[in-house]
């Protein structure tokens, strides 16, 4: 007896028959477009990077022994040359000395404040976040939007501060244009900023003291300078570390405040090694001695890091 299959139930046979095959094949260019996705994904970004910093660094790197004309031409090479004028000119010595003493004026104070302010925050009880996210605040803010604030607030006509002077008697000062108060002012900015960050860094640490040693301490009787000394910086000694690192990190790289509110100036008393290379840079289109000091202060950041590294790590590193 012959077995008649009409052509629907054929085709469906057909179908159920390459079904597994398709299946199979939507599997791998799954699978194969899957593989690749991710490095789409980032691609836009590593270009970016590449583009915008690497290369950049290189060059940078190449220029610091070269000489470079920016009207076009072959680069001449100089060797050590341009460091050689970085560490002589005296403009540039004065820059450094001016980094060095903001560097002091700022992170002492910036990391003690902190530190306080942690501390009051951490006994906050139920307000602890509202107290946390208020005194964050600074570090949400724009830099170049402050300094033009704090320019106006320092200004030596109607500005903000010399007005309040003004109630107790004392005359304006001119805390941009002098060459015995720029300095300071720009380092008040600088503390203002550097010790919220230091806040949230303490606060960090101090969350993770066990509350039994809270606890324990407050039984023994043990309390103030004595706890915090004793007990509590010992605790928290990598917390402190990398504070200290990070304000001098940021202190050896200031340069939006200081650029906004005096350029450096007058005379270069408020010149930082960065407003410096960038004058160099672009303003005297001297890319050699830009390159050259930058890689100079490249090198001084590594140092701290690996000093860091060191004492994270009980010099073993």
């Amino acid at each position: 007896m012959t077995t008649v299959t009409s052509a629907p139930q054929a085709a469906t046979a057909s179908a159920l028959q390459e079904g597994p095959a398709r299946t199979a094949a939507r599997a791998s260019r799954r699978e194969h477009s899957d593989r690749w996705m991710p490095a789409l994904l980032i691609a836009p970004a590593v270009l970016g990077i590449v583009v915008f910093v690497l290369l950049p660094a290189v060059l940078s790197f190449i220029a610091a022994f070269f000489s470079v004309p920016l009207a076009g031409g072959p680069w001449t090479f100089v060797g050590l040359g341009n460091f050689e004028r970085v560490v002589t000119d005296p403009k540039i010595l004065q820059a450094i000395g001016n980094t060095l003493v903001y560097s002091v004026l700022t992170i002492v104070p910036s990391l003690g404040i902190g530190l306080g302010l942690a501390l009051l925050a951490d006994k906050a009880g139920r307000a602890k976040p509202w107290v946390r996210t208020a005194l964050f605040l600074p570090m949400t803010a724009n830099l170049v939007a402050m300094a033009v604030v704090f320019r106006w607030m320092f200004a030596t006509r109607g500005g903000f501060i010399n007005e309040l002077l003004s109630f107790v008697g004392v005359g304006p000062v001119d805390w941009l244009g002098s060459p015995d108060t720029s300095l300071l002012t720009v380092a008040l900015v600088g503390v203002w900023r550097g010790a919220s960050f230091a806040m949230m860094i303490f606060f960090a640490g101090l969350a993770t003291i066990p509350t039994t040693i809270d606890e324990a301490t407050r039984a023994e009787g043990i309390r103030g300078l004595t706890k915090l000394r004793r007990i509590t910086l010992p605790m928290i000694r990598p917390t402190v570390v990398f504070a200290v690192v990070i304000s001098v990190l940021g202190s050896l790289q200031a340069f939006d405040t200081i650029n906004v509110m005096t350029q450096g100036g007058p005379l270069g008393s408020s010149e930082t090694i960065l407003t410096m290379v960038w004058k160099l840079g672009f303003t005297y289109y001297d890319l050699g001695a830009a390159s050259a000091l930058s890689l100079l202060l490249l090198l001084a950041l590594v140092g701290v890091g690996i000093m860091q590294r060191r004492l994270l790590t009980g010099g073993r590193a």
